[in-house]
């Protein structure tokens, strides 16, 4: 947009409106955290050998299913592999490939349902502080 906008201010002044907005674009796209918005938000708890408090909860160890890595992009505990013959998913998928891999999350799971402890982390980081937490807790790691 930048170039053609460019081009075309040349000829005419309507090409500035097209530079300007290549120029947003641009900055959009350098600038923008694609990352769940819970993953770039800073976050704290604290961990004893009988609970977890994370955000205002605090969760028991007896109540406490289990602790899970997650991804925010997949959305899924495990790295699933897709394929498509199209290129322009293909660039989307490939995308998203990458910012996944800064997207892990610590969760602990109790009543059914997640809850976010820490995110925004790469596989070894979140292997790390997985096995800290159990360790403090007396889980055993699988």
């Amino acid at each position: 947009m930048c170039a053609f906008g460019g081009l075309i201010s040349i000829a005419s002044g309507f090409g500035i409106v097209f530079l300007l907005m290549g120029a947003f674009a641009l900055w959009y796209g350098w600038t923008r955290d694609q990352r769940p918005k819970d993953h770039r938000a800073p976050a704290s708890f604290r961990v004893t050998p009988d609970q977890i408090d994370a955000g205002g909860r605090t969760f028991s160890k007896a109540d406490i299913h289990r602790l899970i890595l997650k991804n925010g992009i997949t959305d899924k505990e495990l790295d699933v592999q897709q394929w498509t013959s199209n290129t322009n998913v293909a660039a989307g998928m490939a995308q998203r490939a990458k910012i996944a891999q800064v997207a892990n999350s610590l969760n602990v799971e109790t009543g059914g349902k997640s809850y976010l402890l820490a995110g925004g982390m790469d596989a070894t980081t979140a292997y790390g502080l997985l096995h800290d937490v159990s360790k403090i807790l007396g889980l055993n790691i699988s």
